[in-house]
């Protein structure tokens, strides 16, 4: 699937994203898809934790629930010594869901909202079983 896509899939279903982190889950108020470009001349392994290519898919996920903020220091990179994984889901049709795998790269926030910016590890979509 190319990035045009799956940009479709996300603005099309943008208000059908769930969060899933430390058995807890929040509703991802807005979302879109993005490429960034990483400070490196070739793919390469960061820090001996995690692979990082020329160009990277990244997601942007606004909460106005600012609840989710107290499980951000346990899933970023730097108070801990790896990634936690986080997931992404929305049901894109009545027999489809597509689920992301993704890192929290950083986050902003404020009294009213909490932004997250998450690099896509994997995603697929799966059939859902009625």
């Amino acid at each position: 699937m190319n990035k045009s896509d799956l940009q479709k899939i996300i603005r099309n279903n943008s208000t059908k994203f769930d969060l899933l982190i430390f058995d807890e889950v929040f509703h991802v108020d807005e979302i879109r898809i993005f490429q960034t470009e990483n400070p490196v001349t070739k793919p390469t392994i960061r820090g001996g934790v995690y692979f990082a290519d020329l160009k990277e898919q990244k997601i942007e996920a606004v909460f106005y629930d600012t609840d989710i903020t107290r499980h951000l220091s346990k899933a970023m990179l730097g108070p801990n010594k790896s990634f936690l994984d986080i997931f992404l889901e929305a049901k894109i049709s009545d027999d489809e869901k597509i689920s992301f795998v993704t890192n929290l790269t950083n986050s902003m926030q404020n009294s009213a909202k909490t932004v997250l910016y998450l690099s896509i590890k994997d995603f697929k979509i799966n059939q859902i079983n009625l």
